[in-house]
């Protein structure tokens, strides 16, 4: 009985340690590194990663919540992808100020120069296009693009951009334009984007809504519902006619300032409606971008446009470069990028002022 014991407890040991081999072997070796994660395990965790948010309004977690971007090995080369575009979103760039939506131009640098030395091929707002109707693209895909039309753009990300020759685009609310600007930010001058582009012919602006951009509810802004004013609520009628107003308005104050077509939109906050996508394609709108985690691909709907979010202190250039990987692979629950990064800062409905006093 003792001989029994002592052989059993060798073999148990014996399988253990193999298995513990074949672990190793996999998590080491060139493997595609989410070929043995399943969605439903993204699912547990992503659930695990959520819930310690779920009690703070438009609170990003902080940076030891995130998953540690080591947990995963380096991505192999034929897993990448094709066909396909990763969309990245920013907002606001400062090298003091601090947001949801606010990243250093230190970082915004270098998460661009890490995802050139991992391949990745960054193209123009018209090549996008050029895609979306069934052009070609490179491999492992990149537009970079920022919404609001923050003059911080034009003297901070762009030169970044065209030192390193990026592309891109900025999403104007062009409104801000005047003295009377929603936002308190200082935005882009009409002079600043005629030099920008009419000099750089791969840099673009696209309209963001001329006066609309401003939350009405946690889940509404003055795009996507009727307004209210002294307890009367705006006839239907009036609401589309208003919206369409506003969105050809924006439109048409672009066209002058830049020599592309003016035919690509930014939802503010990513909130949009059926109706809201009709209107703008009403005014000449062919492509729309929301704020919505996903890569995007040619059966992607033009008006519902994803993106992924770079934009935050929080996204380091490896974990941006994993989101990208993760959005491949299992597009959906990404653990690089939970939900409360997504959807931060002012785009999530945070104030300005709030977003500067941090």
């Amino acid at each position: 009985m003792k001989l029994f014991k002592i052989s059993v407890f060798v073999i148990t040991g014996l399988v253990t340690a193999i298995a513990m081999a074949l672990i190793l072997m996999a998590l080491y070796s060139d493997h595609d590194v989410f070929s043995s994660f399943t969605t439903a395990q993204a699912n547990r965790i992503g659930d695990s990663i959520q819930g310690a948010s779920n009690n703070v309004v438009n609170q990003p977690l902080s940076a030891d919540q995130l998953p540690p971007v080591e947990q995963f090995a380096s991505i192999a080369k034929k897993d990448r992808y094709q066909h396909k575009v990763a969309v990245l979103m920013y907002h606001d760039i400062d090298p003091v100020k601090q947001g949801g939506d606010i990243i250093t131009p230190a970082l915004f640098a270098a998460q661009l120069d890490y995802l050139r030395s991992k391949d990745m091929n960054f193209i123009s707002l018209e090549q996008f296009r050029l895609f979306m109707e069934g052009g070609k693209v490179p491999d492992n895909a990149v537009l970079v693009t920022f919404d609001d039309g923050y003059e911080n753009f034009y003297t901070t990300a762009y030169p970044i951009m065209k030192q390193r020759h990026i592309p891109g685009v900025s999403f104007v609310i062009t409104g801000d334009f005047s003295k009377g600007a929603l936002v308190a930010t200082p935005h882009m001058t009409k002079a600043e984007i005629q030099n920008m582009t009419r000099s750089d012919p791969n840099m673009e602006v696209q309209a963001h809504t001329n006066k609309l951009h401003y939350k009405t509810s946690d889940t509404t802004d003055a795009l996507t519902a009727p307004l209210v004013k002294d307890g009367v609520t705006e006839t239907h009628e009036h609401y589309l006619a208003r919206i369409e107003n506003d969105l050809r308005r924006c439109v048409e104050a672009l066209r002058p300032l830049t020599p592309h077509v003016v035919n690509t939109f930014a939802y503010p906050y990513g909130l949009h409606t059926p109706e809201v996508e009709k209107v703008a394609q009403d005014v000449g709108i062919r492509y729309a971008f929301t704020t919505e985690l996903g890569l995007a691909t040619r059966d992607t709907d033009l008006m519902k446009i994803p993106r992924i979010n770079g934009g935050s202190l929080l996204i380091d250039p490896e974990r941006l470069y994993n989101s990208i990987m993760w959005e491949n692979q299992l597009p959906g629950r990404n653990l690089f990028i939970p939900d409360s990064i997504q959807h931060s800062g002012r785009e999530a409905g945070e104030s300005e002022k709030s977003a500067s006093s941090k």
